[in-house]
C-alpha cells in the first residue's frame, strides 16, 4: 500500500542529493516536503516554498516511473492539502510541459486571476489555484493524464 506522508529521516540524504542536482535550496522547502512510500521504500516526493503566504511548487520528483502520473497526482493533491492546513491561500506552479495535468486538477493561468499579486514574478510563467476553491469542489477521479 502506498502512503504519502512527511519525509522519513532515512530518505533525507537521498532527497537532498536530488534537490542539489536540481539546484533547489533544501533548507527553504524541508518543512514542506511530502513523500510517497511503499514498504518503506521512497517512490517519489514533492515540496513547495512559501513566499508572501503563497506556496510555490519547487519540485515534484517521481522515482518509480511505473507509477508516474498516479504518484504525481497524489503528491500534488497532498501538498495542496498540507498548504491549506498551514493557512496558505494560493498555490502556484511553473508552467511546464504538463500544463494539462495541472489544469485538469484546477490550476488556472495566473494572468487571469481575480486577486492582487504582491510579489514580483512573471505572470505568464505560472499557473495558480485558490485552495478554498479547490476544496469546495468534489474530488474528481482523473483517469486521463
Amino acid at each position: 500500500m502506498i502512503s504519502i506522508c512527511k519525509m522519513y529521516e532515512k530518505s533525507e540524504i537521498n532527497i537532498k542529493s536530488i534537490l542539489d542536482k536540481e539546484d533547489i535550496d533544501y533548507s527553504k522547502i524541508k518543512q514542506n516536503i511530502l513523500c510517497a512510500y511503499e514498504n518503506n521504500q521512497l517512490l517519489g516526493f514533492a515540496g513547495y516554498e512559501i513566499k508572501n503566504n503563497m506556496a510555490f511548487l519547487k519540485t515534484i520528483n517521481v522515482i518509480d516511473k511505473t507509477l508516474g502520473m498516479v504518484l504525481k497526482d497524489g503528491l500534488i493533491k497532498s501538498l495542496l492539502n498540507m498548504a491549506d492546513i498551514n493557512g496558505i491561500n494560493i498555490f502556484m506552479v511553473k508552467k511546464y510541459d504538463e500544463m494539462s495535468f495541472y489544469k485538469n486538477i484546477g490550476f488556472n493561468d495566473l494572468n487571469n486571476r481575480d486577486f492582487l499579486l504582491d510579489i514580483n514574478i512573471d505572470e505568464n510563467e505560472y499557473l495558480y489555484i485558490k485552495l478554498t476553491d479547490f476544496f469546495k469542489n468534489p474530488c474528481k477521479n482523473n483517469k486521463e493524464y
